[in-house]
């Protein structure tokens, strides 16, 4: 099972969109897990405890469950959203141990998220999980798609390749 991640909680993102079309391109099982869902208090309330009913419940469908994941990565200020940060904290690490991930960069800049990636890429190696190196860099994101639709035969073309390479992974 493949978790494709919508990195930021931020109500009808490009990210969350992404996410949604790349789900519908993978022809392996998946599914998506958008931040935006997660509990509100879920920093407070999950990271350094048992966790709530709603967040195990997340952690439980959404990752341990999966065996692979995608991420969609935005760039906000030089970086990745400080919710995926918080995410990732609040999941043990050996829930990730040992499993792989491919990332996907949306900037509306003309970079595509290069350095949240890499950023994004060493912790993902920290927690013991391998990482595709083909990592598409979708710049200047909202040129890209028409409404909620990703549009542009070059950005089609990257995913068509990164999904082909992940299948392989």
């Amino acid at each position: 099972m493949i978790t494709i991640i919508s990195g930021t909680n931020r109500p009808n993102s490009n990210s969350e969109k992404i996410a949604e079309f790349y789900n519908n391109l993978t022809p392996e099982e998946s599914q998506v897990l958008n931040l935006k869902d997660l509990p509100n208090d879920f920093v407070f309330a999950d990271t350094y405890g048992e966790g709530s009913k709603e967040f195990n419940k997340i952690v439980t469908e959404k990752i341990i469950n999966a065996d692979r994941f995608i991420f969609i990565i935005p760039e906000y200020n030089g970086g990745f959203p400080g919710v995926l940060k918080a995410f990732i904290d609040a999941v043990p690490p050996k829930h990730f141990n040992d499993k792989k991930a491919a990332l996907v960069g949306l900037s509306s800049g003309h970079t595509g998220a290069l350095r949240p990636m890499d950023q994004f890429s060493d912790i993902l190696h920290y927690l013991k999980v391998e990482v595709l190196s083909a990592k598409p860099k979708l710049s200047g994101i909202e040129n890209l798609m028409d409404k909620d639709t990703l549009v542009d035969e070059r950005a089609l073309s990257l995913l068509d390749d990164q999904i082909k390479r992940f299948a392989k992974f």
